[in-house]
């Protein structure tokens, strides 16, 4: 008979210390909600301190941040980055709600959590999910967390809504040229200076970009932080009804559904208009004459009143400061403006392009690529066939390279388990997980070689698509529908054109003089 002897484990020696962190978050800023804040960091940091078997690692805490998305908190992200790290083992909660609001981020997190051997502590609902055998419980609880966060909002804007209608709604922030006071809007004299300059100029001739380039040489303070003006910061302030004394409220709407997306109100819902909310800044001849102005400059240099459709759009970029191209309606012609050049002349120099001028050069790309005399693809597709020859007959089978990277990825998840729990000390640890990294390395640099064969397969399949493509197309007829079959983007500058071609390929084609 074979003789078995027990092996004991090795964490039946006495256990370090557990390595204790604590999450807390309030969602506003309010006295009553920095007072809970202030002693759920208290509290979490006496509990941890005077266990003895317990280690304090950080508190975690964010203030005035919402729990309906972990996105924006830093110091939960921060959380999650230093249990990725192994510096903790367990995480105390005070509940469900102040962990997240969100069903679907809270089961994410916590389900991470538990590959990570990090366990959390909830201590409202008595939840240790180091003893849970499934996610039913906490889904529920945290699918109730979730429903309570869409009650209070509802409740909240119709709170609001019904502010709106009996005039009692006071704006969360003032504009520039007002400061909050404690009925509403109140004028700050130094600012309003600015506002009533802006009206005067543009009234006077001048345009929202020559005002903006002024105002930003000249350093005229805005409210918050540096200053920077803008031809679109000029013209909103043109157009903004609270210079008369007016407000009209709910210009944006939230969605009805989870989670909520702040969206212009072009009619979805009703809008509030108050007059004599406040002191007026400007007059309404003054504000009238200004919108008239802007009402007359649009129709001659903005968006055209139809909509265009084009096959141009989205694939036009300016080659001097990469900003995307975005069409207007000039002296009854397309053309397409840079959009740095829009807001401030001063940025971009770059000038209009017709759309004319635009097919124009595609035809003429098409005219060389389709031309015997000018075998562009077919040398481009002999080079790529070479390359692939070449570097195929070189390159390993990549099915076990992959799976020699997932067995290294295993090695390196169970040693960083057995760092994690005490089983193993720092030297062993250290050792043998340079001695994996080491391997991934260079597994993994194998693979990306054959990546680049890979990648050299899909440019010979894209440029014979290309081939079939420009066979179908005649030069010099109406092509225009047909370029994003042909161009993945195209760069424009003052003296040529380069067209990125669906294989990869750049080619340039010069501008006319005018």
């Amino acid at each position: 008979m074979p003789q078995v002897h027990v092996i004991e484990p090795v964490h039946s020696h006495k256990p370090s210390k557990l390595r204790v962190c604590a999450y807390a978050r309030v969602s506003s800023d309010s006295a009553d909600q920095l007072n809970s804040f202030a002693s759920q960091v208290r509290y979490y940091t006496n509990l941890i301190s005077s266990n003895e078997d317990w280690t304090l690692v950080d508190i975690y805490a964010d203030r005035g941040i919402t729990g309906t998305s972990t996105a924006k908190r830093t110091e939960f992200q921060r959380m999650m980055g230093d249990c990725r790290k192994g510096k903790i083992d367990r995480i105390l909660v005070k509940s469900l709600s102040r962990f997240a609001r969100n069903t679907q981020d809270c089961i994410a997190a916590l389900r991470e959590l538990r590959q990570l051997s990090v366990t959390v502590v909830f201590e409202k609902e008595h939840i240790n999910t180091s003893t849970m055998a499934n996610e039913m419980l906490i889904s529920m609880m945290s699918a109730f967390a979730q429903e309570e966060s869409v009650s209070i909002s509802k409740n909240m804007r119709k709170g609001v809504q019904m502010r709106m209608q009996n005039g009692t709604y006071r704006p969360p922030c003032a504009p520039f040229g007002y400061r909050l006071g404690d009925r509403g809007l109140v004028i700050e004299p130094n600012e309003a200076e600015v506002v009533k300059r802006i009206f005067r100029e543009f009234i006077n001739g001048k345009s929202t970009s020559s005002i903006a380039a002024e105002l930003q040489q000249e350093t005229v303070l805005k409210r918050y932080g540096n200053p920077i003006w803008t031809k679109k910061g000029v013209t909103y302030i043109l157009s903004n009804e609270k210079y008369v004394g007016d407000e009209l409220l709910q210009k944006s709407i939230a969605a009805e559904v989870f989670p909520y997306q702040r969206a212009l109100n072009n009619g979805q819902a009703k809008q509030y208009y108050k007059e004599l909310a406040h002191e007026p800044i400007i007059s309404r001849d003054t504000f009238a004459h200004a919108q008239g102005l802007l009402a007359q400059r649009r129709s001659q240099f903005g968006h055209s009143q139809k909509s265009h459709s084009s096959a141009l759009t989205k694939i036009l970029v300016c080659g001097n400061c990469g900003a995307p191209l975005y069409h207007r309606f000039v002296n009854k012609c397309d053309v397409w403006v840079c959009a740095h050049h829009l807001s401030q002349a001063s940025v971009c120099p770059l000038s209009p392009v017709t759309e004319d001028e635009l097919t124009e050069l595609f035809n003429r790309l098409v005219y060389k690529l389709t031309n015997a005399s000018c075998p562009v693809l077919k040398t481009y597709l002999a080079e790529l066939h070479r390359i692939q020859q070449c570097v195929a007959s070189q390159q390993p089978e990549i099915a076990p390279l992959r799976q020699q990277v997932a067995q290294l990825l295993e090695q390196s998840h169970t040693l960083n388990r057995l760092m994690a729990r005490g089983c193993i000390d720092s030297a062993f640890f250290i050792a043998h997980s340079n001695t994996i990294q080491q391997s991934l390395d260079k597994v993994k640099g194998v693979l990306a070689r054959q990546r680049e064969t890979d990648l050299v397969k899909e440019n010979i399949d894209s440029t014979l698509r290309l081939q079939a493509v420009l066979s179908t197309i005649k030069p010099f007829e109406e092509n225009a529908s047909r370029i994003p079959e042909v161009v993945s983007l195209i760069k424009i500058s003052e003296n040529h054109v380069i067209f990125h071609l669906s294989n990869d390929l750049e080619l340039r084609e010069g501008r006319r003089k005018v």
